[in-house]
């Protein structure tokens, strides 16, 4: 395991020291639970934010597809 120097707000401190007392678990052991959860929220909205991205790619290609099959169909016999 790595180590890490991190300065934080007092109030924050404050606030984890009281939350991991509640929990029962030492501040270090909440801190990296908390840390933890940060970072799997964030990758789940950076891949929604990509998926997003992917999904009008695609929805303007099938829109195009579409329109070409209709003019298919249009065609006189």
């Amino acid at each position: 395991m790595s180590y890490i120097n991190l300065n934080i707000p007092e109030h924050l401190l404050r606030k984890a020291t009281n939350l991991a007392k509640a929990f029962k678990v030492n501040r270090s052991v909440y801190l990296r639970n908390a840390i933890d959860d940060y970072v799997k929220r964030t990758e789940r909205e950076l891949l929604a934010k990509q998926l997003k991205s992917a999904s009008a790619k695609c929805r303007d290609e099938s829109l195009a597809v579409c329109q070409e099959f209709e003019n298919i169909d249009q065609v006189p016999e």
